[in-house]
């Protein structure tokens, strides 16, 4: 990790310590009001999936998911097709999935594969999406295999996260955007971490179904059952760029658990473990949150969320990683920790999320608030208006440098 990187980290777990001592919580300026159709309007549901999740960098995997050469994994991601593959050169590529001949998918599901070969026609393309086999190609006619591989999208794989636009004219420009914070997700050290289990979740519309990871308000209301009421509701946000951190405002249970900041109680910064420093949750703008947990281990569920097909849809796609290969009674934890959290989301939020929708296409109710301790709900939907509102061909860098203010 660079040095600069590590400061960061430091300044980020240095600052949450001294807000502890004197208990303050820093809220947003204001209250701020959103319009209700943000959630239900057709055309901005086509804006969001033009100018957001065909624009800008998507965490599409962790590296752990794709370990092995031709090791592959299928997505859709607002309406596209999506090929994730490891080539033999160990680098991962995105592809569309459909074969170039009379576009059929060429693979479903996850798996390993030396070849992807078309159910259709049977045209064979390699790991690396070269079109390696025309059946009864005598037949079809003279074409050139070097013009007809499979549509690429730009990658960028770092800190044990892959990264894709889903634009395969965009430049592979992802520094800007991602900056200092997947920089920052480089000391988890994901790279050397192992795939879990994977869980996926039906919910309302996409930001609807995101809103709920973005402020701890709700938790000892609507999780009262599972989180029980004694929980905070406080959260002390971090920002950088269009992503930004959260963390329980107190010191989050005793020093049993590795990553809380009462680890560092009476210790110099020489010797500070690294746990705390990653502690909190992390978001990806536009779609992801990292949580980290100790239960069988330490882990992480990683949930994505990506857009139906339509407005009033979302889908939540939960990835458990682990730290270290697991024995019997780690695997045991680290399950019933998925089966949790899957619970907590697919039975207490998106049911909310849905109720909420149905409540907003009614069109009488007409904006929702956004408190000032919800700063994070504010900075995640003044980016997605800075997004929507810019050409979709403006440069990332462009993109960043006009950010909306922190609230």
């Amino acid at each position: 990790m660079k040095s600069a990187t590590m400061q960061q980290l430091y300044r980020d777990t240095k600052e949450m310590l001294d807000l502890q001592e004197t208990g303050l919580v820093r809220h947003a300026r204001e209250v701020a009001t959103l319009d209700a159709s943000q959630y239900t309007d057709e055309a901005q549901f086509a804006a969001e999936q033009k100018r957001i999740f065909r624009r800008l960098p998507l965490m599409l995997a962790a590296s752990c998911e794709l370990t092995e050469t031709g090791s592959y994994k299928t997505m859709d991601i607002a309406g596209v097709p999506v090929l994730l593959v490891r080539g033999k050169d160990g680098v991962a590529r995105a592809f569309l999935n459909s074969c170039t001949h009379r576009a059929s998918p060429v693979a479903k599901g996850c798996g390993k594969a030396a070849r992807f070969t078309c159910p259709y026609h049977g045209w064979t393309f390699g790991r690396e999406g070269n079109l390696i086999g025309i059946a009864s190609r005598e037949n079809f006619g003279d074409i050139n295999p070097d013009n007809y591989g499979l549509i690429r999208f730009p990658v960028h794989e770092q800190s044990g996260l892959i990264w894709a636009i889903l634009d395969p004219d965009a430049p592979s420009d992802f520094s800007e955007f991602l900056g200092e914070f997947t920089e920052m997700l480089g000391g988890f050290g994901f790279e050397n971490w192992h795939f879990g289990q994977r869980t996926t979740l039906e919910g309302a519309n996409w930001k609807l179904a995101f809103d709920a990871h973005l402020e701890f308000y709700h938790l000892p209301v609507l999780h009262r059952e599972t989180f029980g009421t004694e929980i905070g509701n406080a959260a002390q946000y971090q920002y950088h760029g269009p992503h930004f951190r959260l963390r329980h405002v107190g010191k989050r249970s005793e020093a049993s658990v590795p990553d809380s900041l009462s680890v560092l109680d009476g210790l110099s910064r020489e010797d500070w473990p690294m746990e705390p420093l990653f502690s909190g949750e992390w978001i990806l703008f536009p779609n992801v949150s990292i949580n980290g947990f100790f239960q069988g281990g330490r882990g992480v569920i990683i949930s994505q969320v990506f857009p139906g097909d339509t407005v009033g849809e979302s889908v939540t796609i939960q990835t458990y990683l682990h730290e270290s290969p697991q024995n019997d009674e780690e695997r045991t934890a680290g399950t019933e920790l998925t089966e949790f959290i899957a619970h907590v989301v697919r039975d207490e939020d998106l049911p909310m999320s849905r109720d909420q929708q149905h409540i907003l296409s009614s069109g009488l109710q007409k904006s929702v608030q956004f408190g000032r301790n919800e700063g994070g709900l504010q900075h995640f939907h003044q980016w997605v208006e800075h997004c929507v509102s810019t050409d979709e061909k403006q440069p990332l860098a462009e993109l960043v440098a006009t950010a909306p203010d922190i609230p």
